[in-house]
């Protein structure tokens, strides 16, 4: 197995994993993600029914929105392959390549991604740029340098989020309530404030309890950590993902974040708890940084991807235009991959030596630099220089 170490994925497993190839890979993962998409409609279509608070179509819609997207994905992938492959040009030729690309997927991906009023006109430029810019116009499935869905995620978020926040936002009908808030979402009334407060960032929404539950706003795949969790049971279960590469970007998060209460006057372990609950994290951790195709193949490049995209991550949160860091976080360690992934793997096989122990305390020091980094934008001049005078000793 070594000579696939650094091969292009994906690629049949072999031996101890004896029929677990790519169509069995892709179909445990289509299954961990209907859970999402479930809990999805039932949160924002089911329950808003139950409530009295939209009618039959209207509940309906959530699940016709996600669906729909995957539709397009598989749609425009057909078109891209019946413009660039003669194999396409037949009936049979274009059903067995679009059966092996699996666009329905990143399709369904992204429009978890997105709010529940996301308009279609806008879903439908998101899956253009992942389906053809994200993934085909790299070669297709297996070749995309990028996460497709986050590149869809990312194009909207620059460039017409305005226009979604302007037609409904993230709240479904049931949320109203929030509308003394601006509706927004845990982690947009957290950049609103800047404060480390329980009061101001985790009541409005009820407790801990609902963030964990899911029973907030945010987008349609986002919220519910409970159901995450168990896809998550389920991607190691049959072997989907590696297990430590999800516990890894949360812990990072975690401690990054119970550092930053620390230091701004908050010790007690909501707020790191919040940290890890609010946004898109639980979501991205398990199933995009978890990727085959974008992230590194062996497993100490897997936990180094995994270290830097949790410490980037909360690095975005202070620093960035948008207070979700989650996506922009993992499109960024997508570009360093390939390097991470040689050069980890060179120190598996070798170990640390005059060659890898350079490169290797590289890794390490431009990680703990950005953890730091991470630590002090979150603190304000005031507690700074406080800090600094020993006013805290």
């Amino acid at each position: 197995m070594a000579r696939f170490a650094n091969a292009k994925a994906p690629f049949v497993r072999l031996s101890d994993e004896k029929g677990k190839d790519t169509k069995t890979i892709m179909r445990d993962f289509g299954i961990g993600l209907m859970l999402i998409v479930l809990f999805a409609w039932y949160k924002n279509g089911i329950m808003v029914y139950a409530a009295g608070n939209c009618s039959f179509l209207e509940m309906m819609y959530p699940l016709v929105f996600i669906l729909l997207a995957g539709f397009l994905a598989v749609l425009m992938e057909g078109v891209f392959f019946y413009l660039t492959n003669p194999e396409a040009r037949t009936f049979k030729g274009l059903k067995k390549l679009l059966e092996t690309s699996y666009g329905f997927v990143p399709g369904v991906i992204l429009a978890l991604l997105l709010p529940l009023y996301t308009p279609i006109w806008i879903l439908m430029f998101g899956v253009f740029m992942t389906t053809i810019v994200g993934k085909m116009l790299f070669g297709g499935f297996g070749h995309n340098i990028f996460n497709p869905a986050i590149i869809g995620r990312v194009a909207i978020m620059f460039t017409v989020f305005g226009v979604v926040l302007a037609a409904g936002g993230f709240m479904n009908p049931n949320e109203v309530i929030y509308d003394a808030y601006g509706g927004a979402t845990p982690l947009t009334l957290f950049s609103q404030l800047r404060t480390i407060n329980y009061d101001a960032l985790v009541a409005p929404y009820g407790s801990l309890w609902n963030f964990f539950l899911g029973t907030i706003p945010g987008s349609l795949g986002e919220t519910s950590a409970l159901v995450i969790i168990i896809a998550y049971f389920w991607f190691v279960f049959r072997k989907v993902i590696k297990w430590f590469t999800p516990l890894i970007y949360i812990a990072v998060v975690f401690l990054l974040t119970w550092l930053i209460g620390i230091v701004n006057g908050e010790a007690g372990l909501w707020f790191p708890l919040y940290g890890i609950l609010s946004g898109g994290l639980m979501y991205g951790a398990v199933f995009m940084s978890t990727e085959p195709v974008t992230t590194p193949r062996n497993p100490l490049g897997k936990i180094f991807f995994a270290l830097f995209v949790g410490a980037l991550t909360v690095l975005f949160r202070y620093i960035g235009v948008f207070p979700e860091g989650v996506a922009t976080a993992i499109i960024v360690m997508n570009i360093f991959t390939m390097p991470i992934d040689k050069s980890t793997a060179v120190i598996r096989s070798t170990g640390l030596n005059k060659k890898t122990l350079v490169p290797f305390l590289m890794l390490v020091l431009l990680l703990l630099g950005i953890m730091v980094y991470a630590v002090l934008k979150s603190i304000d001049m005031y507690t700074l220089s406080t800090f600094m005078m020993g006013g805290w000793f």
